[in-house]
């Protein structure tokens, strides 16, 4: 088990080096000068300008901290390359940059400020598509053909098809306005931000619709999964010989078919719950909720490309992380399976 985690930690590096390595050149092929984004407005004088150039490493500087100076007597632009290198040492360090719009607030730290949001909201939906979702697609399987059946299918299909900011808004549409109008305030749900930095228990409401819009389509996919999965387990031949010795069709279904039919139910799972960690961009929007995906958001309509970089880079790191924890996760489910990722017989 150490052995093959530490194989797929190994194998992580390159990954990791290419992902930072094409977000760093879009980010520094983007038009526009990253100086003249934190100015904004004001006209630098040449010497502030210099210092916030050597600040964020587009110069090159000496050991002093001084920038060093053409035959010209201009500033000597740092290479690409050499910035690439500064940014990955930075990395290990913890250091993600600073931002351009945010007076050069260290980027780690307004994420660490943002995730806590992300990840309780992440949480919350994330047992709202387990539950419901494994639940659906086994009673679906279990009573193929039912009225229940049909309407799983039919729940889940338009679920899929419905775009999650629209779903969103259709939700604060009903929850928050109609339902408000019509109980004349006695009755509604929250539909904007997170209720207060600490998110108590009072504050719990203001979760209810982000969590149901960030789950829904994700819920649906689940369902179907487990339907289809459970479907295929029941029709194998071990499950014949179970029922064939005179086991209930109770103890065939949860002692013998559930575990192999969620492997591929946990392996989406999982995936998404590093898609859900990583920040839903228009979930967050749309509720207004103080995560990392509305942060995200907001740094790429103001171009405050450090921010965008930093977040993507905890991205890869998270869903890399999810997916070791999944693959492990394999070998409680099925025993067949072992840590070197292959089946005994």
């Amino acid at each position: 088990m150490i052995k093959y985690i530490a194989k797929r930690i190994v194998q992580f590096i390159p990954v990791f080096l290419g992902v930072t390595l094409i977000l760093f050149v879009l980010q520094n092929v983007v038009p526009g000068d990253p100086i003249k984004l934190i100015a904004g407005e004001k006209k630098l004088d040449p010497q502030t300008e210099i210092s916030l150039r050597a600040a964020y490493h587009l110069i090159e500087t000496d050991e002093n901290g001084e920038p060093v100076l053409d035959e010209a007597g201009n500033p000597i632009e740092t290479p690409m390359w050499k910035r690439y290198i500064q940014y990955i040492g930075g990395l290990l360090h913890g250091d993600l940059g600073r931002s351009y719009q945010q007076n050069g607030k260290p980027v780690a730290e307004i994420l660490a400020e943002k995730y806590p949001y992300t990840i309780k909201l992440a949480l919350v939906a994330i047992v709202i598509e387990s539950i419901i979702g494994i639940a659906a697609g086994m009673i679906s399987a279990i009573k193929r053909y039912s009225a229940w059946d049909v309407g799983v299918t039919t729940v889940t299909s338009a679920l899929v098809a419905m775009p999650a900011f629209w779903f969103g808004m259709l939700q604060q549409l009903f929850w928050g306005i109609f339902l408000k109008n019509v109980t004349g305030g006695a009755f509604y749900l929250p539909i904007s931000g997170a209720g207060g930095p600490h998110a108590e228990f009072v504050d719990a409401m203001y979760y209810i619709l982000p969590a149901l819009t960030l789950a829904a389509v994700s819920t649906a996919y689940t369902a179907r999964i487990m339907r289809s999965q459970l479907l295929e387990v029941l029709n194998q031949d071990y499950i014949r010989t179970a029922r064939a010795k005179g086991l209930s069709r109770k103890a065939v279904i949860f002692r013998h078919a559930l575990k192999n039919a969620l492997i591929p139910v946990v392996t989406y799972i999982g995936m998404d719950f590093g898609g859900m960690l990583a920040g839903a961009i228009l979930t967050e929007t749309v509720f207004n909720w103080p995560g990392v995906g509305f942060e995200t958001y907001r740094a790429i309509t103001q171009r405050d490309w450090p921010i965008v970089l930093g977040s993507v880079t905890v991205i890869v790191v998270v869903v890399m992380v999810i997916n070791l924890v999944v693959d492990v996760s394999y070998a409680f489910l099925d025993p067949r399976i072992r840590f070197d990722g292959s089946k005994s017989e």
